[in-house]
């Protein structure tokens, strides 16, 4: 299914000029890679399927940019943050094909001309939700409603501290030395958050 709606979304581009820059955040498969029997190979197939389906389109295939930020279940050192790009060995077949293909680290910042974006993968709803103390009022509001509050506390958290990874390092490893990489100060001009959450858009 994903293979189809990417195809889709790529048919749509590929008359644009100038391309878009697509961004992919982890995670790449549905489960694990060490829930498989042969999940290595696995992951190599699925990046090589990927580059398949970019060549179709040529002009993407050529000048599109494509950047990766590895999800927790993603190959490579996932238990801390920031954690660093998946590894060659599994994406070599993609970069071969598709030139301007970037696997970063997670988080990653992009300067888009005098634009800062951060862009960040992390169940951090999830997390914030089991440490914290007094869950956030729902007031009477609706299932939805209250969904939604719980993702603007998330979002506050993060930008009133200043900090990706507002958890305590018990519930939240951080590379102590690489911490600055998730500071928010000064505020960047956006920040993409990829959780397993309903969208939801703030302007902060």
């Amino acid at each position: 299914i994903v293979m189809e709606k990417l195809d889709k979304l790529f048919e749509g581009f590929q008359e644009m000029s100038p391309l878009p820059v697509f961004v992919f955040m982890g995670n790449f498969t549905s489960k694990p890679l060490s829930a498989a029997r042969d999940g290595t190979k696995i992951m190599i197939s699925y990046y090589e399927e990927l580059a398949n389906l970019i060549c179709k389109y040529p002009t993407i295939a050529a000048d599109g940019r494509f950047i990766f930020v590895p999800g927790p279940n993603d190959p490579g050192m996932s238990a801390m943050m920031p954690r660093p790009p998946i590894p060659n060995y599994f994406t070599g077949a993609l970069r071969s094909k598709v030139p301007h293909a970037v696997f970063t680290t997670n988080p990653c910042r992009i300067r888009y001309f005098s634009k800062e974006l951060v862009f960040c993968r992390q169940d951090i709803v999830s997390k914030l939700r089991r440490n914290c103390l007094l869950a956030p009022r729902e007031d009477n509001m609706n299932e939805r409603s209250g969904n939604q509050r719980m993702i603007q506390h998330a979002v506050k958290s993060m930008l009133d501290q200043g900090h990706l990874c507002p958890l305590p390092m018990p519930f939240n490893p951080i590379y102590w030395q690489y911490d600055h990489c998730l500071r928010l100060y000064p505020l960047p001009d956006a920040v993409v958050v990829g959780d397993r959450v309903e969208q939801y858009y703030e302007t902060y």
